[in-house]
């Protein structure tokens, strides 16, 4: 068979790719590894590229310019109807900076940048991932990066006289082996990263390679038979259905598991066309979802994400559904009307010349409406303006706290507010810098200072630590001795407020749709031997005893309810398709249910010690019903779990009265 001819069976794939990746954004308990269908496509791009790559090198045809045309014929004119259409949907639908955030990626992934964009984004307070429209086009970003250096390595192998196979071998694992030293130091930006992804495409070109050099229809002569083409075929099936229906999202990226489906995926194409299975593949209905894959994939997650901003996170399936079917309509549309029209039905200069142009304009407008901060004086959200404003959060450092540390050394959040010479210190984690403020504020009428020292998902509890790996937990280790020893060397301090999460720290798990995808481990003791709740509990009381023992009279703040949504949908949304004002509130008997057992443990310390002051915030933000995201003056939420600076300066004099209640010298002439 000649290498050029084409395979159908290859759209077939390509269809249970694009289906698989459908069915699981709609809904994932239904095809848990249908994430999946990425890595698939990525194995089928390496092969394909390749073969194209090899075939024109060796006829001495391969011209860059030609093949990066091809490449902006085949992308380019989906590409620019889908981010132009997300765009203006997102004019009406996003608050100021959603729209500045889809504006940024939109930006990014014309520029085939955005898998880098969202490495950096990632982390504690990255948004969930229903909010990013086009977050699927970080995959585009990884094939692109990869195309724009794979044929350069393959002229330079070719050109060196080094084996082929023996180069993709080496390269395969060299990436596999910077995936893992990733993980280890930034396991955020693992999931994007091209060189951790490289893996995936090199399993394709590897398979490119022996097509090449032997021939398509070439395997090993034990397999030569139909009958042995048929049962690797069917194997490779097997192995590829496993991995969609059984692996799921938790997975760590690279997981070995994963080698199974894409194992058979390069299994199914190895066979060759002729087999049962590749008949299967090669059907017309398989083949046109193939066919029409590229541009399916496009529109169907920012159809699905509108849905679920519209619907604060929580939409009827059947709304869902509804989505992915119009995704069909749309694709099948832009294929017909848009695709191949562009593509083959005009001069490729003048095709090439004008989709760049056309490209070039929406980098120009999308970094415009970024720079513009999302366009708030648009009239679809300037109902909102005051209200986007109480979700800003304030800054984490300023100058007068971080010269108290060593340069590079001062904890995430580290802020000074000066007002006298007696302290009270705010320490925590993320939960103790959004509390600083009404503190802060209520400190200085009564001429006091309030130092603010904590670190983003690593509270200050001695012996106890967070952290996914053995480098994140010795990182947490050495920021909880900085801020406890900080603390020890002020002697104008007499009071410390500690506030943090809770139940997140002791079973792992998030709350909400906005936190579905939750992966961070409990906390820990440092050697290992305790449960999270009692790592928690005890490294909590040996920060208080410690403190205590230090002359500071302590008090500890309970997590605040939790709303499960951003903050954002306790307004009307700009866009609202079947409900409105979903997911303002939780309610009481769930917020006590799920702070439960992390309650129970905390009053059982405070019992305990005898000193450990314990603030519940929970009288000021509920009712005995419900725990609301706003009031009559505005939003107390910033975003689903972290106060305002209203709800800062709502729950500041709870803090206030559970230290007038405090033994300590001095500390009732703070507040009265």
């Amino acid at each position: 068979m000649n290498a050029g001819c084409y395979r159908p069976d290859i759209d077939g794939l390509r269809a249970i790719a694009v289906l698989a990746v459908l069915v699981f954004h709609v809904s994932p308990d239904l095809l848990p590894g249908g994430f999946l269908g990425v890595d698939v496509f990525f194995v089928l791009s390496g092969y394909l590229i390749s073969m194209i790559v090899l075939r024109e090198q060796a006829d001495g045809r391969f011209r860059f310019a030609t093949f990066y045309g091809r490449r902006v014929r085949r992308l380019f004119p989906a590409l620019v109807v889908v981010q132009l259409s997300v765009l203006g949907i997102g004019y009406f639908a996003l608050f100021a900076d959603e729209y500045e955030r889809l504006a940024w990626h939109s930006f990014h992934s014309i520029a085939f940048l955005l898998n880098f964009r969202l490495m950096d984004e990632a982390g504690y307070f990255d948004v969930v991932s229903y909010a990013k429209p086009l977050l699927h086009l970080w995959s585009l970003s990884v094939e692109e990066q990869f195309y724009l250096f794979w044929p350069v390595l393959l002229i330079a192998i070719r050109r060196l006289r080094i084996a082929p196979g023996a180069a993709i071998a080496v390269l395969g694992a060299c990436s596999l082996a910077f995936a893992a030293f990733l993980a280890e130091r930034r396991p955020d930006a693992l999931y994007f990263h091209p060189l951790a992804r490289a893996w995936e495409l090199l399993v394709g070109c590897a398979l490119a390679w022996w097509h090449f050099s032997r021939g398509v229809d070439v395997l090993p002569s034990m397999l030569q038979s139909l009958a042995a083409r048929s049962a690797l075929s069917g194997v490779g099936l097997a192995a590829l259905s496993w991995g969609l229906a059984t692996l799921d999202g938790s997975l760590s990226h690279p997981h070995p598991l994963v080698l199974v489906p894409l194992a058979g995926v390069a299994a199914i194409v190895a066979a060759g066309p002729t087999c049962a299975v590749n008949r299967f593949l090669s059907s017309r209905a398989l083949v046109f979802v193939g066919l029409i894959s590229y541009p399916l994939y496009l529109w169907h997650w920012p159809l699905l994400s509108y849905v679920r901003i519209a619907e604060s996170g929580n939409p009827p399936s059947w709304l869902l559904w509804a989505a992915a079917i119009l995704s069909f309509v749309l694709a099948w549309a832009t294929f017909r009307f848009v695709e191949r029209p562009i593509r083959f039905g005009f001069p490729v200069r003048k095709v090439v010349a004008a989709l760049t142009a056309a490209m070039l304009f929406l980098a120009l407008a999308s970094r415009g409406i970024a720079m513009a901060g999302g366009m708030p004086q648009r009239t679809a959200v300037q109902y909102a303006a005051n209200a986007e404003a109480m979700m800003k959060r304030e800054p984490p450092q300023d100058e007068a706290c971080t010269r108290l540390f060593p340069a590079g050394q001062a904890p995430v959040y580290c802020r000074l507010a000066q007002a006298g010479e007696r302290t009270i210190a705010v320490i925590g984690d993320s939960h103790a810098h959004v509390l600083f403020p009404g503190i802060a504020e209520l400190a200085a009428r009564r001429g006091r200072s309030t130092l603010l020292l904590a670190n983003s998902g690593c509270p200050p509890f001695e012996g106890a630590v967070t952290g996914r790996n053995e480098r994140e937990r010795q990182a947490c280790a050495t920021a909880i001795e900085r801020i406890l020893g900080a603390l020890e060397r002020q002697s104008n301090i007499d009071a410390v407020v500690i506030a943090s999460r809770g139940p997140q720290y002791i079973d792992g798990t998030g709350f909400g749709p906005v936190e579905a995808g939750y992966d961070h481990p409990p906390i820990a003791a440092r050697d290992g031997r305790l449960s999270p709740a009692r790592a928690f509990v005890e490294g909590l009381g040996a920060t208080a005893r410690r403190l205590h023992a230090a002359g500071s009279v302590v008090a500890y703040v309970l997590q605040v309810p939790e709303l499960g949504v951003p903050a954002r949908d306790c307004l009307v949304r700009p866009l609202v398709l079947v409900s409105a004002g979903r997911g303002c509130s939780v309610d009481r008997a769930v917020y006590a249910s799920r702070m439960r057992e992390y309650r129970t443990l905390v009053q059982a310390l405070s019992a305990q010690t005898g000193f450990l002051r314990v603030v519940d915030p929970a009288p000021v933000l509920c009712s005995p019903r419900s725990c609301r995201g706003v009031d009559d003056d505005g939003l107390l939420y910033a975003d689903d779990n972290h106060l305002s600076v209203l709800g800062s300066h709502r729950v500041a004099p709870v803090v206030a009265q559970a230290l007038d209640r405090a033994p300590g010298p001095g500390v009732r002439a703070l507040w009265r």
